[in-house]
């Protein structure tokens, strides 16, 4: 049998050595919780079912033809695009929240948590609105 694609076949044995690390420790030392149990059987038989589905991916001329076609595809390129800046835009309105809640928790009680959540945040959003700067100058002078 011939590999077409080697990352994939490698990513399929990733996730197979994973599943079945998983199905070990399950199979050893259960968690006495019922619904732990259930939920650690569940993400081991889709971790298993994702590595079988990737490694067998990997030995077919076809499947791998499809997933370099797909991994070519404008479209995807730009859904991935616009997904990773709506998330940026999200994650920078969460900051912001939390940044506005330690400023309004500090000036109130004067707490150190208060405080760790004013500057944390506030750190982030320096450290985001800088990078977003230095981006978008790199990308202005690439043209």
């Amino acid at each position: 049998m011939k590999i077409y694609n080697k990352k994939g076949a490698l990513l399929g044995l990733f996730w197979l050595t994973l599943a079945a690390a998983g199905i070990a420790a399950n199979l050893m030392k259960p968690d006495p919780n019922e619904l732990i149990r259930v939920r650690d059987w569940v993400l081991a038989g889709f971790i298993l079912l994702l590595g079988l589905n990737s490694f067998w991916r990997a030995f077919s001329r076809g499947a791998t033809r499809e997933d370099r076609i797909e991994a070519m595809d404008e479209r995807n390129h730009m859904v991935e695009l616009k997904s990773k800046a709506r998330m940026l835009d999200i994650v920078y309105g969460i900051l912001f929240f939390l940044m506005a809640c330690g400023v309004i928790g500090f000036k109130m009680t004067a707490g150190g948590a208060w405080f760790a959540l004013l500057v944390i945040p506030g750190f982030l959003l320096g450290l985001f609105l800088l990078l977003h700067v230095f981006v978008k100058l790199w990308y202005e002078k690439r043209g």
